[in-house]
């Protein structure tokens, strides 16, 4: 049994606890949100002298977007929301937008940018949004060099760790775009 003085500390140290949570959480968002622009950067670095910069300028604006949306979804951390915002991306996306597009009077070209800026916009908030699920199923672990590091420390970051799981994806994805246009030239 505790006693009253354990209590009391147990309490304080709880208190800390969730004072400094909030600071720690923000600060490991910025870093997790500088490192994804800096990824985004190293993406689009190679279509820098391409003839469509202002395609690639689109582009960085809705991937920035996508990660605010993101993080707005992901700190309501009410799982209908996230459920629903998933599904209108999938039915938005795949049967309206691109329906729309096709069928309305813009000129191909117009049409092929709304297209590319739409499918970044939809499938990377689906990737974000799946990788944070993926992150709330991780089984319960502790492990035993790094004792912070267990699936508490995951659930109560998994905002900022999906965003930088994202931001690894994209630093990988900008050496294989690299000789993608190397391979047609462009």
């Amino acid at each position: 049994m505790e006693s009253r003085t354990e209590r009391g500390q147990a309490r304080r140290r709880e208190f800390w606890k969730q004072i400094l949570f909030t600071p720690k959480l923000l600060l490991t968002l910025l870093i997790s949100v500088i490192l994804y622009v800096l990824s985004l950067f190293l993406l689009m670095s190679p279509l820098d002298g391409a003839p469509y910069k202002d395609l690639v300028d689109g582009i960085i604006k809705i991937n920035i977007l996508t990660i605010l949306i993101f993080v707005i979804v992901g700190f309501t951390n009410i799982k209908i929301i996230v459920i629903f915002v998933k599904s209108i991306i999938k039915i938005l996306f795949t049967v309206w937008l691109v329906t729309i597009i096709q069928f309305s009077k813009l000129e191909q070209m117009e049409q092929n940018v709304w297209i590319v800026l739409s499918s970044f916009f939809f499938v990377y908030l689906e990737v974000l949004l799946e990788v944070n699920d993926f992150i709330f199923q991780v089984p319960s672990f502790q492990n035993r060099k790094i004792t912070f590091l267990n699936d508490t420390l995951l659930k109560d970051y998994s905002i900022p760790t999906s965003i930088t799981i994202l931001a690894f994806i994209n630093m990988a994805l900008s050496f294989a775009i690299v000789d993608l246009l190397k391979a047609i030239n462009i």
